[in-house]
């Protein structure tokens, strides 16, 4: 017997491969003829999985990390063929904190729409961790979403009131990982 009911689920750690198990359930999912939106927080610039799950149908919303410097980092890219990271990579302005607010905008339309089977927020507990938005908005978030509403929530340091009311809680631990090494992050497979 098959549930109907749709569930949360969580994803959070310090390893690698959040985002790719959402990038999973979204195919899945999309394989199955739902409709999927995939809503990315803080993403540090171009991930390589947008380009083909818009070309299947998800509705992909990108509040990409604003970096003045992002034109530098695309022709060093360009060149080099490595990714670039400078100290305002990470800090937060203000283009973050209203592309972050419109996305989360757009998550709560989603989830509570009933036109979406589910909705992915990726890296929302960045955003969470940054003050961007409060656990409180999160929960309700999660407590109000349509009951047809898959949810997926991607990111390290999930809550414990959040895991809380979450039926997945996935922990992803990292035992080693090449950047421990100085190896920066390489275009299909980390991004």
């Amino acid at each position: 017997m098959q549930a109907k009911e749709r569930l949360v689920h969580i994803l959070t750690g310090d390893g690698n491969g959040k985002t790719t198990s959402a990038v999973g359930l979204a195919l899945r999912a999309c394989g199955r003829g739902m409709k999927v939106a995939f809503i990315q927080f803080l993403k540090g610039g171009f991930s390589s999985e947008i380009g083909p799950m818009k070309r299947l149908g998800i509705k992909v919303i990108s509040a990409t990390k604003f970096c003045p410097n992002a034109q530098k980092h695309k022709l060093a890219l360009q060149k080099s063929g490595e990714v670039f990271f400078c100290r305002d990579c990470f800090a937060i302005n203000k283009k973050d904190r209203k592309k972050v607010a419109e996305a989360f905008r757009k998550a709560k339309s989603f989830s509570r729409s009933g036109k979406f089977d589910m909705v992915v927020l990726d890296e929302i507990f960045w955003a969470v961790l940054e003050g961007l938005i409060s656990e409180e908005q999160l929960l309700s978030l999660i407590t109000s979403r349509h009951p047809s509403c898959e949810l997926v929530l991607t990111g390290r340091g999930a809550s414990q009131k959040v895991q809380q009311v979450a039926d997945y809680v996935s922990y992803v631990s990292k035992i080693r990982h090449p950047f421990d090494k100085g190896m920066l992050a390489r275009a299909g497979i980390d991004y």
